[in-house]
């Protein structure tokens, strides 16, 4: 019998990458003869080009589809979270005849959580084993599922006050007070769906690891907290799910960066996804210009009223012009920073010994790149959980200083002293010495086998 798994991922890289980790780790740790990966998407060339970057080799025993969305007068307004989900249930059809024609009928399913109505699919094809990978904190998880265990008058009610949302054995989720939730119906649906399901599976993995959220892995597996909630399906912590840096790649940005010292250059970067405003763009600029430390800075061009729009941005903005930079800023800056247009290898940014700090948008991916390269970061959220995560990595980790958002534009004062305080000063010793013990349990994490080896047969 060929062990064959089918993994299907929502669009956006940081559902890619973790299933194609997991992917690779299953055929690499549990014996799986045959992995096939389906990645949704509404850019299929877009999304080609960045994960040839990710994959150097083909392997027969790992291929990877593309299933193609048109989206053209799909109504993908509201958060990611319900333009996500809308282009996953658009997907299923196709989900359904993809992993129908598999030679040989897969035996085991993973889905991310963003697609979990997939997983009535895989049990109407009858495939032995169905999951789901959630590529994002065990933390997320938690208010995910616990979410579903609510009616809406009780989740009114937090996001009415400013109250905070007390998951059992877990730290409570503090939620922005709203004036109307009503608002929120489309996404409060889509979040209660999402959990109800995820408890349909036999079988939930998490891209993070013990020793990062031992807490709330804890509450997981004790069943008077959220091991209640699950209804005895089993969580695994199977992370850090990030792809590896590539020894010896060539890149004009590391090129560069072997040329500074070490420790000395701070990496910006928002995602694949993250936009920020115009306004919001010059004053990171200025801040940086002011701060007079190295810089790598990817950028994209301003979005003014979705944070996410980069995400599915089709155009091609690596020779466009520069214009919404301040004037004169890159010949300013041109002996101590880098400008990037669109992508840059941020996992070789991130392991190299030049790189001292890492401005992020909290990505999960993102977070746990630089866990694993012992970077420490300045937290700036932009949308979904991000929030979350930034509260995770400054107040509990203490790996990160997190800027003030909440006020709308971050003023170059502040970026400012964000970047001097990670990079030079006592605070920052600290947050670099934390990570670099966190990054000590990654490196064993990668080590070991979190699933049961017995688990599949």
């Amino acid at each position: 019998m060929v062990f064959h798994g089918a993994l299907v991922a929502s669009p956006g890289m940081g559902h890619a990458v973790p299933i194609l980790e997991l992917g690779k780790r299953l055929l690499n740790h549990h014996r799986f003869d045959r992995v096939t990966v389906f990645l949704v998407t509404d850019d299929v060339s877009r999304s080609k080009s960045l994960i040839g970057k990710l994959l150097t080799e083909e392997d027969p025993k790992f291929v990877i589809r593309f299933i193609q969305l048109d989206v053209s007068g799909q109504d993908l307004g509201g958060s990611l979270l319900t333009k996500l989900a809308e282009m996953m249930r658009k997907a299923l059809p196709q989900i359904r005849s993809a992993v129908m024609g598999l030679e040989p009928r897969p035996s085991v399913f993973v889905v991310d959580l963003l697609g979990t109505e997939a997983l009535a699919v895989a049990k109407e094809l009858e495939i032995m084993k169905k999951h789901v990978l959630v590529t994002t904190s065990a933390w997320f998880l938690a208010l995910t599922v616990y979410m579903a265990s609510l009616d809406k008058e009780t989740l009114y009610k937090h996001l009415s006050s400013r109250g905070a949302l007390i998951i059992p054995g877990c730290n409570p989720v503090k939620f922005d007070p709203v004036e109307d939730p009503s608002n929120y119906l489309r996404e409060l649906a889509e979040s209660q769906r999402i959990g109800a399901e995820v408890v349909t599976a036999d079988g939930v993995f998490v891209n993070t690891w013990h020793s990062l959220e031992p807490m709330t892995i804890g509450s997981f597996l004790d069943p008077e907290n959220l091991g209640m909630v699950m209804r005895d399906v089993p969580v695994y912590s199977v992370g850090p799910l990030v792809r590896p840096a590539e020894p010896g790649l060539k890149h004009g940005v590391l090129d560069w960066l072997d040329l500074q010292p070490k420790e000395s250059v701070v990496y910006v970067s928002f995602g694949s996804g993250g936009a920020l405003t115009a306004e919001q763009t010059i004053e990171l600029a200025y801040g940086l210009e002011l701060s007079g430390q190295r810089f790598v800075w990817v950028v994209r061009p301003p979005a003014e009223h979705d944070p996410c729009a980069s995400m599915f941005d089709k155009t091609n903005n690596e020779t466009e012009p520069l214009d919404f930079l301040p004037d004169g800023f890159v010949d300013r800056t041109k002996y101590i920073g880098l400008v990037v247009r669109t992508w840059a290898p941020q996992e070789e940014i991130l392991a190299h010994e030049s790189t001292g700090g890492f401005v992020t948008h909290c990505g999960w991916n993102s977070v746990l790149e630089s866990i694993v390269n012992g970077v420490p970061m300045v937290a700036w959220p932009l949308y979904s959980e991000q929030k979350m995560n930034a509260w995770m990595i400054s107040e509990e980790l203490k790996i990160a200083s997190r800027v003030n958002v909440a006020d709308g534009i971050v003023k170059k004062e502040e970026i400012v002293e964000m970047v001097k305080r990670v990079m030079d000063e006592e605070e920052g010793k600290e947050i670099r010495k934390n990570v670099k013990e966190l990054k000590k349990t990654a490196e064993e994490a990668l080590k070991k086998t979190h699933i049961p080896s017995a688990y599949f047969t």
